[in-house]
């Protein structure tokens, strides 16, 4: 069992989280891209469609923007505008819940980070700083460019700016829009490629990539306020921050992404992650661990985010996972999708509001994400 540090970083003292009210389920969508390809006589296996929506194990999602105009998108900016909008609000929920369940006040918060793929500018934060009355002088730490693992990252990263300001409290939040690809870019995105494909036979692997994506992500938000150790909440801490550690694989970066095309933007995401995945949380993780003189066997809980389940089955399999330390993640996927970023931070909403919350016991928190790069959080939760 670890024996924290006699100064943790930081502590998680509350979570919240926001879903968009539509939910399609899996099937809803397949037949939402086929009934494309028959509206544009685009030849590509309607079967092979279904099953790459099945493969990836997700029941549905919740979509912030509609799939009824699917084969007659809006525009892009259009779509941009609406999604920077609805991140906000999605953020002004989770931090008005936040500084409910604390009693907090706006401006008792020092530090308000936030990670998400939609670009903005001025940055989320910003935007709800004129929603909520914080402090004009409230430290900001946008994070872009981080992808699935922004939402670890930005925890860890927090933590160590509350290790160097004690007494004081921070709010992270996340919010992800998949969907927006849905508006355009992934319809443009087949259509081209499908278009080119008996000149061009090597496109095959990344139209399947582009459908698997699309049967993959999903939308929603997540946010936590962390405080320092001499915080006066420090005490009602769920789980404290003890140690965490970045990690970089060389020459990975076209592995995962978010690349602009002229169609809009495509999400990269290519077979070869998941030969990756044990070495390199391997290399994030086993230091970190080893800096508090403990073993994988030691860590009782895993908050794990799922990448897709070729992902996971590779980490279940590298650090020799049960089937309840697998769980939330699998449960998350399962529901929801790959939230991206705020995956983590809706699997800790679920895990520190349900019934079943673990005691005194120790935790990680990973991710992946661009890069190829991993995050973890080495936690106790109380």
């Amino acid at each position: 069992m670890l024996k924290p540090p006699t100064r943790p970083k930081a502590h998680i003292v509350a979570s919240a989280s926001s879903l968009p009210a539509t939910y399609y389920t899996q099937a809803e969508l397949a037949e939402t891209i086929v009934a494309f390809l028959d509206k544009h006589n685009l030849d590509f296996s309607r079967q092979l469609v279904a099953s790459l929506f099945a493969n990836v194990r997700v029941d549905g999602r919740h979509f912030e923007f509609s799939v009824s105009n699917f084969c007659a998108p809006p525009t892009i900016a259009h779509s941009a505008a609406s999604a920077v909008e609805a991140c906000v609000a999605h953020s002004e929920t989770n931090v008005r819940t936040l500084l409910a369940d604390t009693g907090l006040c706006p401006r008792d918060i020092s530090l308000i980070a936030s990670v998400t793929l939609t670009p903005a500018v001025p940055s989320i934060e910003a935007r709800l700083m004129n929603r909520i009355d914080f402090g004009r002088s409230t430290r900001r730490m946008p994070l872009a460019g981080l992808g699935c693992m922004a939402g670890v990252a930005g925890i860890n990263r927090v933590a160590d700016y509350l290790a160097g300001h004690p007494d004081e409290a921070a709010i992270l939040i996340s919010c992800e829009l998949s969907s927006g690809l849905w508006q355009g870019s992934v319809q443009a995105d087949l259509q081209k490629m499908i278009t080119r494909l008996e000149g061009e036979p090597q496109l095959y692997g990344e139209i399947v990539m582009a459908i698997v994506t699309a049967a993959l992500f999903g939308d929603g938000s997540g946010a936590v306020m962390l405080v320092g150790d001499e915080h006066p909440l420090a005490d009602r801490a769920v789980l404290s921050v003890i140690d965490n550690r970045s990690n970089w694989v060389p020459d990975t970066a076209h592995i995962m992404g978010l690349d602009y095309i002229d169609e809009g933007m495509r999400n990269i995401l290519r077979p070869e992650v998941k030969t990756f995945v044990g070495e390199a949380l391997a290399d994030v993780i086993l230091p970190m661990l080893a800096e508090s003189n403990l073993a994988v066997a030691d860590i009782d809980h895993w908050t794990l985010h799922p990448g897709g389940p070729k992902i996971m089955d590779a980490a279940e399999h590298a650090f020799k996972l049960s089937e309840a330390m697998m769980r939330p993640s699998r449960d998350i996927l399962r529901d929801l999708g790959n939230i991206s970023s705020a995956t983590v931070l809706v699997m800790l909403d679920r895990i520190m509001r349900g019934g079943d919350r673990p005691t005194n016991r120790n935790g990680l928190l990973v991710a992946m994400g661009p890069g190829f790069s991993q995050e973890a959080t080495l936690v106790h939760w109380h």
